[in-house]
């Protein structure tokens, strides 16, 4: 079972293939960062199950590149994982035939939810669905539930640290360090250093 990527970030390839993976073992997942190239792939791939499409690709506006997908190939299931999730956006996708809108703000598992949804045949809206959006205030760390040695620890592995030297400035083991930063991941709903990173980074949240 095949399914393609097409986001412009490397990072979110690796973010989303890892989300795929998880709800379909097995599953052959390519990427690519430019519609064309997308087009290309798609053209080439027997059992492509789902394009995963980001809607703030180089040279496409907005919602163009679905409508060329779909134009290409009327009959391929595309989900949009896009970084825009005001209700007019989600509204557009919907109406132009995409099978589920998914912010990029969501955390992994709500990502792995919707995949099996729309596997199973469905289509995945995001809880503000097509009700009027309202600006957010990004949140902190704590306000996602982590604590303030959680959050230093994140912090540190943001800027690049290994256990041992983030055990060393905040003096305390370096399997005190592992803990602390597998128990922030598990209450992000993550499962790594960078899906942690690309999540906090989504949400807008530096705690700096």
């Amino acid at each position: 079972m095949d399914f393609l990527l097409v986001d412009d970030h490397p990072i979110i390839h690796e973010t989303l293939a890892a989300v795929v993976r998880s709800v379909v073992p097995g599953a052959q997942v390519h990427s690519e960062a430019d519609l064309a190239s997308a087009l290309s792939r798609a053209r080439e791939l027997k059992e492509l199950e789902l394009v995963l499409l980001d809607l703030g690709l180089p040279g496409c506006c907005g919602i163009e590149a679905l409508l060329r997908l779909r134009k290409a190939l009327p009959r391929m299931r595309i989900v949009i994982v896009s970084a825009s999730d005001d209700a007019e956006s989600v509204r557009s996708a919907l109406d132009a035939g995409a099978v589920g809108y998914v912010p990029k703000t969501s955390p992994p598992g709500v990502l792995a939810d919707a995949l099996r949804l729309i596997l199973a045949g469905g289509i995945y809206t995001p809880p503000q669905g097509t009700a009027p959006s309202t600006p957010r205030k990004p949140a902190s760390m704590a306000d996602l539930g982590l604590t303030g040695r959680q959050a230093d620890v994140l912090k540190l592995l943001a800027k690049g640290l290994a256990n041992l030297e983030i055990a060393r400035r905040l003096a305390i083991s370096e399997n005190t360090v592992k803990q602390h930063a597998h128990s922030a991941y598990r209450i992000l709903g993550v499962s790594s250093r960078t899906e942690a990173m690309v999540l906090l980074a989504r949400l807008g949240i530096t705690d700096n």
